[in-house]
Formats: C-alpha cells, structure tokens, sequence
C-alpha cells in the first residue's frame, strides 16, 4: 500500500513529464518568417508559462470530470432509481468544468 506521500510525488513527476512533452513542440518552434517583431509572441523567458498554464487547466478540468463521474456512479450504483437525476446534474456540472477550463486556456493562450 502506497501512502499518501508516494502517491502525491509519483503525480507530481507525471505531470513535470506531461507539461515537457506537451511544451516541447512549442518551445522549439521556429520564429514566423516575414512577422514583424511586435507581431510576434512575447520574447523572454516567461513565454513558456503560458503553456504551462493551459496544460494545469487541462488537468485540473480532466480531474474534476473524473471525480464527478466517480462520484456519479457511485451515487447511481447505490441508488439505481436516481440514475436519471444524477445523470442530469452530472452533466450540467460537466459542461460548467468544460467551460471554465475552456476559459483558462484562452486567458493562458492570449
């Protein structure tokens, strides 16, 4: 049995590996011939956060729909006469967590 402290720094490494991997297309990107230099991405050293940014929101969107259905199925499983209750709460609280990561990826990306 993993404790608590295992598991938070084994989620912790994937998710430094996950944001390498989805970053690295990004940063090594080649410069836009022909685009003036105000046109441009924001030069520096803090460009790269906004990657970093829309990649926590992904995660964290893709964590509150899991434990939401995790929590759906165990509601439906022990109350399988609310199944159609629990289905629609489910999914409007689904589209809210959808919409707010969508929101956070544009604010990161702009």
């Amino acid at each position: 049995m993993m404790s608590i402290v295992e598991k938070t720094l084994r989620v912790t490494i994937a998710m430094f590996f996950v944001f390498g991997i989805c970053a690295a297309p990004a940063l090594a990107s080649e410069p836009m011939a022909g685009v003036a230099p105000q046109d441009a991405a924001p030069a520096g050293h803090w460009a790269p956060l906004k990657y970093i940014g829309a990649g926590l929101a992904t995660i964290g969107g893709g964590y509150g729909i899991g434990r939401l259905a995790a929590a759906a199925m165990e509601g439906t499983a022990r109350q399988p006469e609310a199944t159609g209750d629990i289905r629609t709460s489910m999914i409007i609280a689904a589209a809210l967590i959808e919409g707010f990561t969508f929101f956070a990826i544009i604010v990161c990306l702009l």
